[in-house]
């Protein structure tokens, strides 16, 4: 047994977050390609699971006494970036991203084969010269033994000065929670997060040309949303599943209505849009991290879809953050119930104004459902993933289902 194979097969995924076979059971690991990068090496390694299914993952690694997973400081990640001082990113990551210099280097964890929607969504953004996202500076493609490649890493500049896009907004949250803040007081922030969104999506629009959705795409929607409510009542803990149930007719019900009506316009999106996407610096707000959601495949995530999908990401995730301060305080679901309203309209608002001329224009019956869609994607997700945050679809599927929901 080689040191990359012994490393791969005593590895603990049970808290890696970019380990998406929590709900699995594995039968194999092996080691489907390696090689030295600086002081230590590039591992990529193949989990067969039970069910007849598999996942590519990346391991960074590092020699001491024995290959174990490289981290900030031990010099690979500086290797990726050219040189410079490595320093922890120190926020929640799906893959992992190290500050190096001036720099930041993220490497995918989880990868799949063919080009990372991430990659050409940024190159094609940088054609167009697009100030909203940092500085693209390269990134790092390898072709494995069976002729296939993968994207493994891509490299932008560091932009100083941003807060916490998450805990920021929690802690004014909690503070209204206590009475002691107003709720219009993120307004004109939210607005211009709105605005951003809007601009965003008027460029890639640019970028990539609009179409109008086929019929077999927009049944597509209703049939992926089935299918995310099927799963999650398969896998989610019995008293969240039965809950679930309880709204199951109502959801199948709205969800018919994508393919209803006229067809909307798609275009590529950023496909992971929630607030901590947004860097709120001095300079101004920039968007980062467009590899989409980290369950589906790199083939979806790659295809032209509705941005409404972008735009209920980004609401639902302002739910998100307040039930995760209504949870922090133990208190607050009428003012938050308030807030996620208001902040749900000046998001629009500035979305509004932020496409300009553009063919994309706002779609809020579309909007119900990809709210509704995504929530159930939340969880899957959480159920495979992170079970801890389970708490936040189940507060924001509630909030959809009465009567008085905005969306």
């Amino acid at each position: 047994m080689t040191a990359a194979e012994a490393l791969v097969a005593d590895f603990d995924l049970s808290a890696a977050r970019w380990y998406a076979g929590k709900a699995r059971t594995e039968t194999q690991r092996r080691v489907v390609d390696s090689w030295p990068l600086g002081p230590g090496a590039l591992i990529i390694f193949a989990i067969d699971y039970a069910d007849g299914g598999s996942d590519l993952y990346l391991l960074p690694a590092i020699e001491d006494a024995g290959l174990r997973e490289a981290g900030p400081g031990d010099g690979v990640y500086a290797a990726l970036a050219g040189g410079g001082e490595e320093r922890a990113l120190g926020m929640d990551q799906t893959n992992t991203s190290v500050i190096v210099g001036d720099r930041i280097v993220k490497v995918y964890r989880r990868l799949e084969r063919g080009t990372h929607p991430e990659v050409e969504i940024l190159e094609a953004l940088t054609a167009r010269g697009y100030a909203g996202i940092p500085t693209v500076r390269g990134s790092l493609r390898r072709t494995l033994p069976d002729g296939s490649s993968v994207d493994l890493a891509v490299v932008q500049d560091l932009i100083e000065g941003v807060p916490d896009g998450w805990e920021s907004l929690i802690d004014p949250l909690a503070a209204l929670i206590d009475d002691e803040g107003e709720l219009t007081d993120l307004g004109p922030e939210l607005s211009h997060v709105g605005h951003t969104m809007g601009r965003l999506h008027a460029e890639l629009a640019a970028a990539f040309g609009v179409l109008a959705a086929s019929e077999a795409q927009r049944e597509s929607w209703r049939d992926g949303a089935r299918a995310q409510l099927d799963e999650a009542l398969r896998i989610l803990p019995h008293p969240l599943a039965a809950e679930l149930y309880d709204d199951n007719t109502r959801i199948r019900f709205e969800l018919e209505g994508f393919a209803e009506g006229d067809a909307p316009l798609v275009t590529r999106v950023h496909g992971d849009l929630h607030i901590a996407q947004f860097l709120r610096a001095p300079t101004g707000i920039f968007v980062v991290d467009f590899e989409g959601e980290p369950t589906r495949s790199v083939e979806e995530r790659s295809q032209p879809t509705s941005p409404m999908r972008d735009v209920a990401c980004l609401v639902r995730s302002l739910d998100h953050v307040a039930r995760s301060a209504q949870v922090r305080v133990g208190l607050g679901e009428p003012i938050m119930d308030a807030w996620i309203r208001f902040a749900q309209e000046a998001v629009l608002a500035g979305y509004e104004d932020g496409l300009g001329d553009s063919p994309i224009q706002l779609d809020r019956g579309l909007l119900r459902l990809f709210c509704l869609e995504k929530e159930l994607y939340e969880f899957v997700y959480a159920a495979r993933i992170l079970p801890e945050w389970l708490y936040a679809p189940q507060l924001g599927m509630q909030w959809l289902m009465r009567d008085d929901a905005a969306l």
